[in-house]
């Protein structure tokens, strides 16, 4: 799992409370007993701040870090339920075969990861939405993937979007190929 920045820990917790509602997420984050005071934060974003501390942004071993992970594949399963899941995990694996053993990309397929981010982005945001596609890719990806996808978000997104663009096209062309081969 990629270190996280501030500003993308924030993006998490604030889509889990976007998803959840402040109090429901509290209540959950209580329950795991990843905060101890009962006292409600003021904000989302003062919540954020506590568990960015006590989470250290997602590295440190600590109730905060298990719950938010848990909250956020318990919300990301209500988009993409398993028969979904299967064709994202062969793209996972196209992500991997730019990788060494270590999870360092390798120099010589830096386009082929783009390529590979950009339609792994792109099915994930078409069952959720484009941050928490983001979002989702940077909690997935090893420290050397996240600097790389941060240098490049916008040509990642953009290529999937072109790549899909370009299948959706090339799917709407087949069926009438294969009925005028039909009819001769």
């Amino acid at each position: 799992m990629a270190q996280l920045l501030v500003n993308e820990f924030n993006d998490v917790v604030l889509k889990l409370v976007d998803y959840l509602g402040l109090n429901q997420f509290y209540d959950k984050l209580i329950k795991a007993n990843a905060v101890v005071s009962r006292k409600r934060p003021a904000s989302a974003q003062a919540l954020a701040t506590q568990l960015y501390q006590l989470s250290a942004g997602l590295r440190r071993e600590h109730p905060a870090r298990y719950a938010i992970e848990v909250l956020w594949q318990d919300m990301l399963s209500k988009s993409v339920n398993d028969e979904q899941n299967k064709p994202i995990e062969g793209l996972i694996e196209k992500v991997n075969t730019c990788l060494t053993e270590r999870f360092e990309i390798i120099p010589e397929k830096t386009s082929e990861l783009v390529a590979a981010l950009g339609d792994y982005h792109r099915s994930l945001a078409t069952l959720t939405n484009d941050e928490i596609a983001y979002l989702e890719l940077l909690l997935r990806a090893t420290g050397d993937v996240a600097r790389f996808l941060r240098e490049r978000k916008a040509e990642v997104i953009e290529i999937g979007v072109k790549r899909a663009s370009e299948t959706e096209k090339t799917d709407a062309n087949e069926p009438a190929a294969q009925g005028g081969a039909q009819s001769e």
